[in-house]
């Protein structure tokens, strides 16, 4: 076979692959989703099945009830006192929400005149500039607040909107978990069936690899994301903030992202606080960033060690890839796929590049 015959051969595997990744992610993943997420629970409670089964000599049905009910009823319950207390930060933040917009062209003129203090120190080309920048933005500061909060508005309805759906989408997941989790060695035996003989391996080798580095990395993210969140939670509360579990929860998320952190929200909080006056604020959230940034410096290479990282410029471009097909989650799931593709490739399932 000639070169360009093996290199037209790999160019168009590699467009299948994907083109079948970009179908399965933007159609199939969201219906398939509950069942691929039982699927996935199964596998991680199949090993405690097993040792019930032999400790109790039970059957397999009331090993698997068992255990299922009690990580959905410890899962659940974490999630329902996180969104019962979420959804009443929310409610009195959308109360206050209007009285805060009508504060903000206050606010921002007052900070406009303290930026129009330290012009005045500035040399004359720069302050010309800054003069005009400053003029504008006076301008457009009410319309840019008004516009911030029908968009907060309009996403909150947007959010109420969707509680059918997830509803839905929970009471599914959890049958879909029971059903799976009773008949879990006949499902994968099923699915094993219809592979081809030839892929059989290559798809245990593959199982194998999702199950000793990825399963692993993602548990280790998780309890980073679960330190960082409870170092935000307590400084936040520390500091009195009225909605502090409202904004550990989004910049534990922002800091789950590639490549950002937590300093991408509280660098520009501690800003605005010292912009406004409130230098006490702005000070405790730097010391935040700091003591997260210790805690996660700390906790990242033992939760982390063995487990095989991507490139900064690979993760960004996965990241922007995500956010170009999926939005915000695929800022997430893209460098997963594309950490699981490089586990793969290392250990010969797949042979996508050199």
């Amino acid at each position: 076979m000639s070169q360009l015959s093996v290199f037209l051969q790999k160019t168009i595997t590699i467009l299948l692959w994907l083109g079948g990744a970009v179908v399965f992610f933007k159609w199939l993943l969201a219906p398939l989703l509950p069942f691929l997420l039982a699927l996935a629970l199964s596998a991680m409670v199949e090993p405690s099945v097993q040792k019930l089964r032999r400790w109790m000599r039970v059957r397999r049905s009331f090993a698997a009830g068992v255990v299922t009910t009690a990580l959905l009823l410890v899962l659940g319950g974490g999630v329902v006192l996180l969104a019962a207390r979420l959804a009443m930060e929310l409610r009195q933040w959308s109360d206050r929400l209007p009285q805060l917009i009508d504060r903000f062209p206050a606010l921002w003129n007052g900070m406009l005149d303290k930026i129009e203090g330290w012009y005045a120190a500035s040399p004359s080309p720069i302050r010309s500039g800054l003069d005009l920048l400053a003029g504008q933005l006076m301008e457009e500061g009410p319309s840019i607040a008004g516009a911030a909060g029908s968009w907060i508005m309009g996403a909150a309805s947007s959010l109420l909107a969707k509680l059918p759906d997830a509803g839905l989408f929970l009471v599914t997941s959890v049958l879909a978990v029971y059903f799976t989790s009773l008949n879990y060695p006949a499902i994968l035996a099923f699915l094993k069936r219809q592979l081809p003989l030839a892929w059989q391996d290559k798809c245990r080798r593959a199982a194998q690899c999702f199950r000793t580095t990825i399963l692993k990395w993602l548990r280790a993210e998780m309890l980073l994301i679960l330190a960082t969140f409870g170092v935000l939670l307590a400084g936040f509360l520390w500091m009195g903030l009225d909605y502090a579990l409202l904004a550990a929860v989004f910049t534990a998320l922002v800091d789950a992202l590639p490549v950002l952190g937590t300093g991408t929200v509280l660098f520009p909080w501690a800003l605005g606080c010292f912009l406004m006056g409130n230098m006490e604020q702005g000070l405790a959230l730097l010391a935040l960033y700091a003591v997260g940034l210790i805690v996660h410096t700390l906790l990242e290479p033992r939760l982390l060690a063995g487990q095989a990282d991507l490139p900064p410029i690979t993760a960004l471009l996965a990241m922007y890839l995500g956010f170009r097909f999926l939005g915000v989650g695929g800022m997430i799931l893209f460098p997963v796929v594309l950490l699981l593709l490089k586990q793969f490739q290392d250990a010969g399932v797949i042979h996508l590049w050199k």
